[in-house]
C-alpha cells in the first residue's frame, strides 16, 4: 500500500538519526552493565578478559588507509608489469617473423620460446634465461628451484592466513566478529569440558533433542488473539517501522554508497534497499515463520550496523550466518542454548558496546548529511530569489538538528521506549525545527499542482 512512505515523509531524518543515536547507546550501555557485574578475576570471564577483547578490538578495528594505498599500489604494478610484457613480447614476435618468415616451424617454436622467456626475464632474470642458453643438463637445477619456490610460497602463504589477525596494514578488514567468537567458542569449550554434574549446564548434549517445527496455532484462542494485536502489535509497529524499516534503509544507504541503484534519484534515501522490499520482507519472515513456532523477527539497524563493523561487506556472511544457526537448531536441538549460555559474557559485552557505538557514529553521519542538505536547500532558495550576498548559517542548522537527535535519544535511552523517543523527536522537530514550515511548504505545492490542473 506505500504507508511506509507516508510514514517515512511524516517522520523527519534528524529524528531518524536520533533512533539510531538511542538504540547504540542502549546496546553499548547494556554490554557495559554485563560486564561491570563481571568480576576482576577468580575465572576466567571477567572484567580482565574484556579488557583484553577491547583491546584487540581497537588493533583490529584501525583505519587501514596504508595498507589499502598499499594493495592498490600493488595491483597497479602489476598491471603495468603484465601490459610492458605484453608488449615486449608482440614487438620480439613482430621482429621475428619479419626477418625469418622462410624459417621453418622449428624456428618459430623457438623464436615463440624466446619471446616467452624473454618476458619472463623481465620479472625475474635469475630465475629465468633465454632459450638461447637453456640446455638439458640446466632444466633439472630449474625444476628444483621452481619447486623451492612454490613450497616456500605455500608455507608463506599458510603462515600469512595463520597470523592474518595480527596483520598491520590487511587488504581487507578484519573479521572482528568471528576472532571474538572464536575467542568465545574456546572459553565455551573449556567451560563444558570441565563442567561436573552439579554444574548450571544441561549435560551431557543432546542431539535432535528439540522438534525443528511446530504448530505454534494450534491451542490460541480469540483471547490470545486480542492480547497479541493490543499488547504486541499496537507497541510494537513503531518499533518495527522506524528502527527495522527506515533507520535500516538510511543506514544501508549510508555504509554501501557503491550499491545504491542510480535510478532512483539522489533525493532517496533508500537507494541500495529500498523501504517498501523491506518492509514485504519483515512481513514475509513473520507471517510465514510465526505459525511454525518461529519467534517475531525483524531487520533491525543495531544488527546491520553490529555485522558491517565487524567485517561483514557481502551477503554471503549472512548466509554463513543463517546456515550455522540451522546447523545449531537441527543437530543440537535443545543442547544448542547450552553450547549459547557457556560463551563468555565478557566477549559478548565488548561485541555489543562496538556493535552500538557503531549504530551512533553512522547516525553521527547521517546527521551531518542532513545539514549539509537543508544548507544545500536554503543556498537554492536564495539563489532563486537573487540573493547571492546572504550566507547559509550552517552552525544554526547543526543546532537545531542536533537538538531534534538528542532529544529522540535521551527519551529512548531513558524510558527504553523506540516509539516514546519518535515521537518526542517529532514534536521537537514540529515546534522547535522546520516542521511546519516543511508542512506548509507541501500544502502549498499540492494547491499550486490542482490549481494548474
Amino acid at each position: 500500500t506505500n504507508l511506509i512512505e507516508v510514514v517515512n515523509w511524516i517522520v523527519p531524518l534528524t529524528v531518524v538519526c536520533g533512533i539510531q543515536f538511542g538504540v547504540g547507546l542502549r546496546l553499548a550501555a547494556k554490554g557495559i552493565v554485563d560486564v561491570q557485574e563481571l568480576s576482576w578475576g577468580g575465572g576466567y570471564d571477567c572484567i580482565g578478559l574484556a579488557v583484553g577483547c577491547s583491546v584487540m578490538s581497537m588493533f583490529w578495528l584501525r583505519d587501514n588507509e596504508k595498507g589499502n594505498r598499499s594493495d592498490a599500489k600493488k595491483r597497479e604494478d602489476e598491471r603495468d608489469k603484465q601490459q610492458l610484457g605484453n608488449t615486449t613480447c608482440d614487438g620480439l614476435m613482430t621482429c621475428n617473423d619479419s626477418t625469418n618468415s622462410s624459417e621453418n616451424g622449428d624456428s618459430s617454436s623457438n623464436v615463440e620460446l624466446g619471446c616467452v622467456n624473454q618476458t619472463y626475464q623481465l620479472d625475474s632474470a635469475e630465475a629465468v634465461r633465454p632459450s638461447s642458453t637453456l640446455s638439458e643438463a640446466s632444466l633439472p637445477s630449474s625444476s628444483e628451484h621452481n619447486q623451492s619456490t612454490s613450497s616456500k610460497s605455500f608455507i608463506q602463504h599458510i603462515w600469512n592466513q595463520t597470523c592474518c589477525c595480527l596483520h598491520l596494514h590487511p587488504k581487507t578488514p578484519h573479521p572482528v566478529g568471528i576472532y571474538l567468537f572464536l575467542i568465545g567458542s574456546l572459553f565455551a569449550a573449556v567451560t563444558l569440558a570441565t563442567a561436573g554434574d552439579d554444574s548450571e549446564y544441561d549435560l551431557p548434549l543432546h542431539f535432535f533433542g528439540a522438534p525443528v517445527v511446530i504448530n505454534a496455532l494450534k491451542d490460541v484462542t480469540p483471547l490470545n488473539w486480542r492480547q497479541g494485536f493490543l499488547q504486541g502489535t499496537l507497541p510494537q509497529l513503531p518499533l518495527t517501522t522506524l528502527n527495522s524499516v527506515i533507520s535500516v534503509c538510511c543506514l544501508a544507504h549510508n555504509l554501501y554508497p557503491e550499491k545504491r541503484q542510480s535510478a532512483l534519484g539522489p533525493q532517496r534515501t533508500d537507494a541500495v534497499v529500498t523501504r517498501k522490499e523491506v518492509s514485504v520482507s519483515v512481513g514475509l519472515m513473520n507471517l510465514l515463520l510465526c505459525p511454525l513456532g518461529s519467534m517475531p523477527n525483524c531487520h533491525g539497524a543495531g544488527g546491520l550496523a553490529g555485522q558491517h563493523r565487524f567485517g561483514a561487506r557481502y551477503g554471503t556472511s549472512v548466509v554463513v550466518l543463517g546456515l550455522l544457526k540451522v546447523f545449531l537448531a537441527v543437530f543440537f536441538g535443545g543442547s544448542a542454548l547450552t553450547l549459547l549460555d557457556a560463551l563468555p559474557v565478557a566477549v559478548l559485552g565488548v561485541m555489543l558496546v562496538i556493535a552500538g557505538l557503531e549504530l551512533v557514529g553512522t547516525g553521527v553521519w547521517m546527521l551531518f548529511e542532513c545539514v549539509e542538505k537543508e544548507a544545500d536547500k536554503e543556498r537554492e532558495q536564495l539563489d532563486d530569489l537573487g540573493d547571492n550576498s546572504t550566507a547559509v548559517n550552517k552552525k544554526a542548522i547543526l543546532q537545531k538538528n542536533t537538538l531534534v537527535a538528542m532529544v529522540t535519544a535521551a527519551v529512548i535511552v531513558a524510558l527504553k521506549k523506540t516509539h516514546y523517543g519518535a515521537i518526542a523527536g517529532w514534536i521537537v522537530h514540529m515546534i522547535y525545527g522546520n516542521g511546519f514550515v516543511s508542512v506548509s511548504v507541501w500544502f502549498g505545492r499540492r494547491r499550486t499542482s490542482r490549481e494548474t490542473r
